[in-house]
């Protein structure tokens, strides 16, 4: 069994955990970044990356090498029954990017990863972490490498393992499973009648929940679905999200776009956590980020900006706690703290749009009123990509626009 000794460990080098890893390699600390796979490697999600997560690769000196592999993306179109639909270009707001960027995972995760290493961070793959400890020094990380045992001790840790519950569970961060949402996407090639548009389909879809085509090229599209299976919608909705896939194509409009493209991979289905509003934040000597701690958007299921987001938090965090030479709990409490501060309010309100407004009752007029008053259009664009207070839409102000569609 080896033994090694960090400042920080990372288990989970996507999004999160390697910007955790750059940002606080950056800062002169020694950190170990962990995965149970080697990179390059794929992940199934919609890759579509906001402006706000734009923001942050270019905090970390990557944006332009995002902008070179991957495809800008304009404006949103969402399409709902009884044939409405809305067109929202993507608003400017500061000096975040008026434009959104979609760039597979496979891609995207290898350049943030290769930022990391460069910063300073080592990698060690292949690599099943299996618990991690609270001992005097910090935290015991024990795990296998290569099936061989290993143990690695660190100050800190940093848990970035996305949806995957068993380093939870085993290190008594979470007792039981939280919502998840269900997914699925294939890609696929030569593609009829693609744009510079990201597509959000909200008919042939269980709602709340939509299918999306997301343009990674001129030819290529990344189509998918995602549903909420929760509360009393699972009285009647499909526990497989393949089938919902299924159906959802088979729609008049994607089966125009499909008519003439060819799948590149088999559809591949996964599950999403958004419970942030509820969920642990940090267990004994670790701090969570991105997916691990919920934080997917509640609306739209988007977590890779949530993820960069939470990864240059947590590292500017673990500076001042190591400044301050503070382990306490207490320290593990004012970070949880300082995500609730950024994120906390968003998730609820989030959470009550989809509520009020994702169901066959009110998306149809939703759009047909945002057609008519652009104001309310601008601000469902805003509130979608995070750039304005959630709350606004479900005002009596907006709910009577909606309602009256004046």
């Amino acid at each position: 069994m080896s033994s090694r000794k960090y400042d920080i460990a990372i288990i989970g080098a996507g999004p999160g955990g390697s910007s955790t890893a750059y940002f606080l390699s950056k800062y002169g600390f020694s950190v170990l970044l962990i995965d149970k796979t080697e990179f390059p490697r794929a992940k199934t999600c919609g890759d579509g990356l906001t402006p706000r997560a734009l923001d942050v690769l270019a905090d970390m000196g990557i944006l332009g090498k995002i902008q070179q592999e991957g495809f800008r993306i304009d404006g949103i179109h969402l399409f709902a029954p009884r044939k409405k639909r809305l067109y929202m270009p993507i608003p400017q707001k500061g000096n975040l990017p008026n434009y959104l960027v979609t760039l597979p995972r496979l891609q995207l995760d290898q350049i943030i990863f290769e930022q990391a290493i460069e910063a300073g961070a080592i990698f060690q793959g292949n690599t099943h972490i299996t618990q991690i400890k609270k001992i005097p020094q910090g935290v015991r990380i024990t795990g296998k490498h290569k099936q061989h045992p290993l143990e690695i001790d660190a100050r800190m840790a940093i848990i970035a393992t996305g949806a995957n519950l068993k380093l939870l569970r085993s290190s008594k961060i979470i007792q039981k499973a939280p919502t998840m949402i269900l997914a699925a996407r294939q890609y696929f090639e030569n593609v009829n009648g693609l744009s510079n548009n990201v597509e959000a389909y909200f008919d042939g879809i269980p709602l709340p929940g939509y299918g999306w085509v997301f343009p990674i090229s001129e030819t290529v599209a990344n189509v998918g679905v995602g549903y909420w299976p929760h509360g009393i919608a699972r009285h009647w909705k499909p526990e497989n999200a393949t089938q919902v896939f299924k159906n959802f194509i088979k729609l008049e409009t994607l089966r125009e776009m499909l008519n003439d493209a060819k799948a590149m991979e088999p559809i591949r289905g996964f599950p999403i956590r958004m419970d942030f509003t509820t969920a642990p934040t940090f267990g004994e000597g670790a701090l969570l980020v991105g997916e691990a701690a919920g934080l997917v958007n509640p609306l739209t299921g988007e977590g890779i900006d949530f993820a960069l987001e939470s990864g240059k938090l947590a590292a500017g965090h673990i500076q001042h706690t190591f400044e301050r030479g503070d382990f306490s709990p207490e320290d593990f409490l004012a970070y949880d703290a300082l995500l609730r501060e950024h994120f906390q309010r968003l998730f609820i309100m989030l959470t009550r749009i989809r509520k009020l407004y994702i169901n066959p009752l009110l998306i149809s007029r939703f759009l047909e009123s945002a057609q008519n008053i652009p104001d309310l259009q601008l601000m469902l664009a805003n509130i979608i990509l995070g750039h304005q207070d959630a709350a606004d839409c479900i005002s009596p102000k907006t709910i009577r626009q909606v309602l009256l569609g004046r």
